[in-house]
Order: C-alpha cells, then sequence, then structure tokens
C-alpha cells in the first residue's frame, strides 16, 4: 500500500489513537531558517548508572534519613538536580533496627519508571479504535487473515486510511485488537524477543564501563591499552594464581605470579609492576579487565605508588563478554600450553614463568604479519620516534 499524506490522517470523536509498536513517524516538510538553533537534550540515566547510585547511597549513608545529594552529584559525576530528579523516582521506604522509616534510592524501582516513561515516545499511532473493531470482526467473524481483511475494508471504501498488515500484526502481538495469535487462521510464528542490552554486573557499581574506554582502543593503532586477567590453578591446590596483562596492539605479555586471587595480591603485583625500571604505566593509556571479585577495587589499582594521582584509567568488560577482552583470553590460552588446567601454579618459579612471558613474547604472529610481540613493540616506537 502506498504512503498516504497527512491530510489523509482520520481525525474526529472516534479517532482516538491506539498505541502501536514500531510505529514508523510520517516526516513532515519543515523549514527552518539559519538563526535557528537545534539544542540538544539532556543524557538519561543508564541503569550502570543508577546502580552505582544505589551502591553509593547505601554506602555512604547507611541508615539515614537523609542522603547528602550533593556529594552523590560529585562522585556520580552529575549536575545536583539530575541526580535528586532520579532519586526522587527511585525512592523507596526502608526500615532500620528501631523500625524507623527512611528513604533509600532503589535502582530495580528507578529502571522501572523510566522503562515505563519510555513507552510514551514517539508518534501516536494512526490505528483508531473503529478500523481495530472493523478489522478483529472479519478475523474472528468471517475467519479472514489480516490481510485478507485489509483488502476486504480497502473494497468497501469505507476508511480514508488503512494500515498496512504489518501494523495489524504489530497490534495483535501487542493486544490490541482483542484477536491472538491462536485465533488466526494460520499462527504466524511471533517474532523472536531481542535481548536486553549489556550492563554492569550488579557486583560492580563503582568501576568504569567498556563503553567509556577510548575509542583509540578499539582500532588497535596505539600502543598502550591493556587487557588483564588472572590465570588459576586446580581445584584443591594452593591458591597461588598468575596475572596476566596483555596489550592490544602489539599482544606483548606480562605474567607475574599472586600468591591469590584477592585484591590485596593484584595492587601489590602492579605497584611492584611500576617500580620496575621498564615501567608500563608511564605508556598505559587503559586497562581493561572482567568483573572478578579480585578488580573490585578499581582506587587501589589506578592509584600510582611513585607520585600522586592515578597510574592508569580502569574499565570493566560487560559480565559473560570474554570476547571483549580477546587479546588477553588467547593469551592465556598460550599460556595454558605450559601450565595446563589443574596444575599447582605454586610448584612453577618465578624464573619458569619469567621463560613462558619471553617465549610468547618472542612468538612469531600470523596476526602481526610474523613479527613477535616484541619486534612489533619496537617497530612501533621507531616509527613514532621518526
Amino acid at each position: 500500500m502506498g504512503e498516504i499524506s497527512e491530510n489523509e490522517v482520520p481525525h474526529g470523536p472516534d479517532s482516538d489513537f491506539l498505541e502501536l509498536p514500531n510505529q514508523k513517524k510520517l516526516r513532515r516538510p519543515m523549514e527552518q531558517s539559519n538563526n535557528v538553533r537545534k539544542h540538544s537534550g539532556g543524557k538519561h540515566f543508564t541503569s550502570e548508572e543508577r546502580i552505582r547510585l544505589e551502591t553509593l547511597d547505601r554506602t555512604l549513608y547507611p541508615g539515614r534519613k537523609n542522603s547528602n545529594l550533593s556529594e552523590l552529584a560529585r562522585r556520580l559525576g552529575r549536575h545536583r538536580t539530575s541526580v535528586s530528579r532520579e532519586y526522587r523516582r527511585g525512592t523507596v521506604m526502608n526500615k532500620n533496627t528501631q523500625l524507623e522509616e527512611f528513604p533509600v534510592y532503589s535502582a530495580v524501582k528507578g529502571e522501572a519508571i523510566a522503562r515505563e516513561a519510555a513507552l510514551s515516545k514517539g508518534p501516536c499511532g494512526k490505528l483508531t479504535n473503529r478500523i481495530a473493531a472493523d478489522i478483529s470482526g472479519l478475523i474472528i467473524n468471517e475467519k479472514l487473515s489480516p490481510y485478507a481483511a485489509l483488502v476486504r475494508l480497502r473494497k468497501a471504501a469505507q476508511h480514508a486510511w488503512l494500515p498496512c498488515e504489518r501494523t495489524v500484526y504489530y497490534a495483535i502481538d501487542a493486544g490490541l485488537l482483542g484477536v491472538s495469535r491462536q485465533q488466526l487462521p494460520y499462527k504466524r510464528a511471533a517474532r523472536p524477543q531481542k535481548k536486553t542490552g549489556r550492563r554492569m554486573a550488579y557486583t560492580n557499581a563503582r568501576g568504569r564501563s567498556i563503553t567509556e574506554r577510548p575509542p583509540d582502543a578499539e582500532d588497535r593503532k596505539q600502543y598502550g591499552h591493556w587487557e588483564m586477567d588472572t590465570v588459576v590453578g586446580g581445584t584443591g591446590t594452593s591458591p597461588a594464581c598468575l596475572l596476566a596483562l596483555t596489550e592490544r596492539m602489539s599482544r606483548r605479555e606480562i605474567i607475574r605470579k599472586i600468591p591469590a586471587r584477592t585484591q590485596d595480591a593484584v595492587k601489590r603485583a602492579l605497584d611492584r609492576l611500576e617500580r620496575e625500571p621498564d615501567n608500563i604505566f608511564t605508556t598505559m593509556e587503559s586497562l581493561t579487565c572482567d568483573n572478578g571479585c579480585e578488580f573490585l577495587n578499581p582506587e587501589s589499582i589506578e592509584h600510582s605508588v611513585l607520585r600522586r594521582g592515578s597510574r592508569c584509567a580502569l574499565f570493566f568488560a560487560h559480565p559473560y563478554t570474554s570476547c571483549e577482552r580477546g587479546s588477553n583470553e588467547n593469551a592465556n590460552r598460550i599460556v595454558r600450553r605450559f601450565i595446563p588446567k589443574g596444575s599447582d601454579i605454586s610448584a612453577f618459579s618465578k624464573k619458569k614463568i619469567q621463560k613462558i612471558e619471553d617465549w610468547i613474547n618472542l612468538l612469531p604472529r600470523k596476526i602481526l604479519d610474523g613479527l613477535s610481540a616484541d619486534e612489533k613493540v619496537e617497530q612501533y616506537f621507531k616509527k613514532e620516534a621518526a
């Protein structure tokens, strides 16, 4: 069916519009003078920011009746007014040990209200109640398919506008016609539901998401973007494990044995790396890791022991998305050639682990056009110096 003009859309007392999903918006001709400026709107809170707000509120102000919204706004990097509005939307009442009620922020409630408000976005649907009643009557009473019902109504010429077949199926899926798919002559398979977007781990509300990482890390043209993970031993063995860092552009590998898979052990290993003559943090642009418990203290990982301020910018991949750290995962697979799964890592000396690291960095790599990681690093800095 061809496009219709805006004047052909029915108006009047019986044209109360039904909201349809995936409804296309009519493009209206618009004249814009040169002195008209387009103002961009504000940035809405994301689900990750709502989780951070809830964690900060319950961590900084446990059991208090009033939270310091200015402090919450400063830690979130948001304006106080934005935090105040979001806090008001997601506020629920909690009780302390004396059964006194006090308000706290709930990320679940804030997200639910935001999703409900998002349903009102977009233009009004053009499918009126009268057209919907005629279509549903033909489907139920005369056993017509949506396509045949539209053809019958088009021939009758009782309506100035009729929806397309896809719009009718959208209305059936949304429950707006009073017709289910079981009542159709042919039970057309429902469209698969879209998966929800990626989110930060609920246990990690203080870290920055990988979506905030500099775009230079994606194209692998700049040296200094690293990925980090731990390689654990077998069940029932000692708690010792390996801390493995992989540079995204050159695939350079750094492996250090740590006594346990803890936050303190990771911090001490990174502090020793920073004190080494070849300090990798002087050229480090970003550091990406997963949401493992050993990495959930981003302040200690970023804090420099040689100077004031931070030594790196830490970012966290999305849960169950190891492909966002593909270089590090592939390097761990190479490490497993020498330290198979189930091995007791405490039995491997620092000298042996250093040999594994050197072997990986001297390995000719097809992805590097036959160069090793060390050769790729040397080639990169020669070009930078030229």
